[in-house]
C-alpha cells in the first residue's frame, strides 16, 4: 500500500536515493509524467528530446542504433544452466486465485 501511494501523489514526490545524481532524477521524472503529452520523447521533437538530455552527455546513440556497443559488464556464464548469478528464491507452490471482478470484458 505504501507504494501505491507513493504513486497517487506522482513522480514529484518521489524521493530519490542520495546517490541518484540530479541528473538522472530530472530525466526519470521528465520520462514519469502523469500527463503523457508532458513526458520527455513525446513533443515534436520525440527521441531527440530524451537523447539530448544532459544525463546522456557522451552516450554513443549511434553506435547504439548500429549495435556495435559493448556491454559494460558481462558475466561469465559456463553453460546454459548455469544460475550462479541469480538469486535463489523458494519455488512457489501456491496457485492465485482467479479474477472474476470482469475489469476486462471490454478488451
Amino acid at each position: 500500500m505504501r507504494t501505491y501511494g507513493i504513486i497517487l501523489k506522482g513522480i514529484d514526490a518521489v524521493n530519490f536515493p542520495t546517490r541518484m545524481s540530479k541528473n538522472a532524477q530530472s530525466l526519470v521524472k521528465k520520462l514519469c509524467r502523469e500527463n503523457p503529452t508532458e513526458r520527455y520523447g513525446i513533443g515534436k521533437e520525440g527521441l531527440r528530446e530524451i537523447e539530448r538530455h544532459v544525463w546522456f552527455e557522451g552516450f554513443d546513440w549511434v553506435g547504439l542504433r548500429k549495435r556495435v556497443l559493448k556491454a559494460p559488464y558481462e558475466r561469465q556464464v559456463t553453460s546454459q544452466s548455469d544460475l550462479r548469478h541469480f538469486d535463489e528464491y523458494p519455488e512457489e507452490t501456491e496457485e492465485p486465485e482467479d479474477e472474476t471482478s470482469g475489469w476486462d470484458e471490454s478488451f
